[in-house]
């Protein structure tokens, strides 16, 4: 049995044995939410809570602020304002046309273009990637 093929074996081995501590990690993760599953319903219920409140706190916020023009309305309050831009896509990409800047290259069309496409600018190569088959338990029944 050569180097590669003694390989496949360790490599089928330590699959199997991570996968042995997977499913019984599986098994105390399951039997731990089974025993404490009330605990995690107050946790849920908690974080809704804590959800809704906070809703209710930003709504009231920027009522303050919108009726007094006060940025800190309450103690632990405050109010940012934020710049937010609306514009049509295609004037904006044709100004950045226009004025060469602000361009970007959608990498992953450019590159299937390039793949079915030749382009005297890219060069195009073949390198071997190694692949190991998914269910190598067939090389540890031939022990």
């Amino acid at each position: 049995m050569g180097e590669l093929e003694l390989q496949v074996k360790v490599v089928a081995q330590a699959r199997q044995e991570a996968q042995s501590l997977s499913d019984q990690k599986k098994a105390l993760y399951d039997e731990f939410q089974t025993l404490h599953a009330d605990f995690f319903g107050d946790v849920v219920v908690a974080t809704t809570k804590v959800s809704e409140a906070e809703d209710k706190l930003r709504d009231l916020t920027i009522q303050a602020y919108q009726s007094t023009g006060n940025k800190a309305p309450a103690f632990g309050v405050g109010i940012r304002e934020l710049t937010k831009l609306e514009y049509e896509p295609k004037l904006a990409f044709r100004w950045a046309l226009e004025h060469k800047m602000a361009l970007s290259l959608d990498k992953k069309s450019f590159e299937s273009i390039a793949k079915t496409t030749p382009l005297e600018f890219v060069k195009v190569t073949t390198e071997p990637q190694a692949t190991i088959a998914t269910d190598l338990s067939k090389v540890l029944q031939e022990d």
